[in-house]
C-alpha cells in the first residue's frame, strides 16, 4: 500500500498474498493430491506420510521413489491385526453404537474416548503424528478414521490440526495473522524477495500490520530484540515506576515505598518498619507538636525519573494517536468514501487514492510510536544522539500533520465545489512525498547515525 510500503511490490508484483483458510487448504491438498496419484496411495495415507515428514514432498518423494513399502512400514501404514485385541475392544465397549478404529490396527473405541484423546494431544503445542488411543499401538490417525466419527466438532478439530501442521512446516513462506480472531494466511512470494523488503511488516486484509521476522506489531525502526524487550519487560517497568512516583512516597526510616491510603484526609502514615510520618512532609507527629500547618516535601526527581516518565507518557501519547488514525480509516470507509462516490465525478482511482491516503496515516502514526521506543533505547546507551532523534521525529510528525491537512483540504474543496479533475494526481502526490519521507526516515534512525561520535 502507497509509496512508504513500496516494498511490498517489485516492478508491479506482490511480495506477498493474503489468503483465506480455504485457500491455504487447496495449497495443502495440491500436495497431498500430488503424492497420492504419483505413488498410488490413498489421500488419507499421503497426509499423514506428508504431516510424518514435515511436508517436505520432494523427501516424501525420495523415500517413496526408495522403497515404498519400506515407508508405509515405518510410519505405521500397514495393517496389523489381531483376534485377540479386537475381540477385547468390542466387549469392552458392548452396547456403543460406533466403535472406530484405524484401518492399521483393531482398538475400537468409542465417539467419547476418540474426542477426549483427540481434544488432549491436538490442543497442545508439540508437533506430533496422532496416534491410536491404545497407549501400546503406533497406528497413525488419519483422515480416513476421523471420517468415522459423526461429530463435526471433533472433525473441524482434526482439520485444523491437519492445516496447522502444513503452515507450521511451510512457515518461512506461510504464517497465520497474528491479530485475535484473524483465520487469514500471509504467504511471501519468496522468489521476490531482495534483501530487508518485509522490514516494513506485511498488512493482513484485517487491518493488523505485523513483523514477518517475529510476528510482533510491525515495530520498525526497532528491532526484533528490542521490541520483544520493550513489550516483555520495558513498558512494565516504566509503567510501575511511573504508578510509585505518583502513588508512594519514601519512608524517611527505611527508605521503602509506601502507598498512601484511601482516606486522603489522613495525614499520618505507617510503613511496614513500623516509622509513622506525615505525608506531606515526612515528620513524625512528635516533630510536629501539634501544628499541622506543614508545607509538603517536594521531591527532586532524577534524570532517570524524569526520562523514565517522558518517554512513557510520549509512548502513550503516540499510542493514542495511532488508534485514533486507526478510528479515522474506518471511518472514511464508513462515511467519507460514500459521501465521496456520490458525486457521479469521484470514481474509483479517487476512492483508492483516499484510502491510500488514510492508511498511509495509520503505518506512520505507527513508526512515530516506535520511535519513541528507539529514541528510549538510544537515550539508555547512547545518549549523545538523543536529542537528533528528537529532531528527526519532531520534522516525520509535521511532515504526516502536513499530509493530514492536505488531504482533508483537498477533500473539502471537492466537495464544496464538485471538481475532482485534479483530486487523484494531487491526493497522490501527497503519499508519495509523506511515504517517501518516513521510508527515509525509518532508514536514517536504523542507520545508527555513525557520524555523532559516543563516548565509551
Amino acid at each position: 500500500f502507497v509509496i512508504f510500503f513500496s516494498a511490498m511490490e517489485t516492478d508491479g508484483q506482490s511480495l506477498y498474498a493474503v489468503l483465506t483458510t480455504n485457500e491455504v487448504g487447496e495449497k495443502m491438498t495440491r500436495e497431498i493430491n500430488q503424492i497420492s496419484e504419483v505413488f498410488l496411495l490413498s489421500k488419507s495415507d499421503a497426509t499423514l506420510i506428508l504431516i510424518s515428514l514435515r511436508w517436505n514432498s520432494f523427501k516424501a518423494s525420495d523415500r517413496l521413489g526408495d522403497d515404498k513399502e519400506k515407508l508405509l512400514s515405518d510410519l505405521g501404514l500397514v495393517k496389523v491385526f489381531s483376534s485377540c485385541q479386537e475381540n477385547d475392544s468390542v466387549s469392552s465397549f458392548a452396547g456403543q453404537e460406533n466403535l472406530v478404529s484405524t484401518p492399521f490396527c483393531s482398538h475400537k473405541f468409542s465417539e467419547t474416548c476418540w474426542r477426549s484423546h483427540l481434544n488432549n494431544l491436538l490442543t497442545e503445542e508439540e508437533e506430533r503424528v496422532v496416534l491410536c488411543p491404545n497407549p501400546d499401538c503406533v497406528a497413525p490417525v488419519g483422515p480416513d478414521t476421523i471420517e468415522k466419527l459423526t461429530e463435526p466438532a471433533v472433525k473441524m478439530m482434526y482439520n485444523r490440526y491437519v492445516l496447522g501442521s502444513f503452515v507450521e512446516a511451510n512457515k518461512e513462506s506461510i504464517k497465520w495473522c497474528p491479530a485475535p480472531g484473524c483465520e487469514y494466511a500471509i504467504e511471501l512470494h519468496e522468489d521476490l524477495l531482495e534483501d530487508d523488503d518485509l522490514d516494513f511488516g506485511v498488512v493482513c486484509l484485517c487491518g493488523h500490520t505485523f513483523c514477518w521476522s517475529c510476528t510482533l506489531e510491525s515495530h520498525r525502526p526497532v528491532t526484533c530484540n528490542d521490541a520483544s524487550v520493550w513489550f516483555s519487560s520495558t513498558l512494565d517497568t516504566l509503567k510501575s515506576n511511573a504508578w510509585l512516583l505518583e502513588n508512594t512516597k519514601r519512608c524517611p526510616n527505611c527508605n521503602c515505598h509506601v502507598q498512601r491510603t484511601d482516606d486522603p484526609v489522613l495525614r499520618m502514615i505507617t510503613c511496614i518498619c513500623s516509622c509513622s510520618f506525615c505525608w506531606r512532609c515526612l515528620l513524625s507527629e512528635e516533630e510536629h507538636n501539634g501544628n499541622w500547618n506543614c508545607v509538603e516535601l517536594l521531591f527532586q526527581l532524577s534524570m532517570k525519573q524524569v526520562d523514565d516518565s517522558s518517554y512513557l507518557r510520549l509512548w502513550e501519547t503516540c499510542l493514542e494517536e495511532y488508534e485514533n488514525s486507526k478510528s479515522d480509516l474506518k471511518a472514511i470507509e464508513e462515511n467519507g468514501v460514500p459521501r465521496l462516490t456520490d458525486n457521479s465525478s469521484f470514481n474509483e482511482q479517487d476512492v483508492d487514492a483516499v484510502k491510500e491516503a488514510t492508511l498511509l496515516m495509520v503505518q506512520c502514526r505507527l513508526v512515530l510510536k516506535w520511535s519513541c521506543a528507539y529514541e528510549y533505547f538510544i537515550a539508555m546507551y547512547q545518549s549523545p544522539k538523543t536529542q537528533y532523534v528528537k529532531h528527526l521525529r519532531g520534522e516525520a510528525r509535521k511532515t504526516l500533520l502536513r499530509h493530514k491537512a492536505t488531504q482533508e483540504e483537498l477533500m473539502n474543496k471537492a466537495l464544496t465545489s464538485g471538481d475532482f479533475s485534479s483530486f487523484k494526481v494531487e491526493l497522490s502526490y501527497s503519499s508519495t512525498i509523506t511515504g517517501n519521507y518516513f521510508h527515509e526516515y525509518v532508514k536514517t534512525l536504523e542507520s545508527g547515525f555513525p557520524e555523532i561520535q559516543v563516548d565509551t
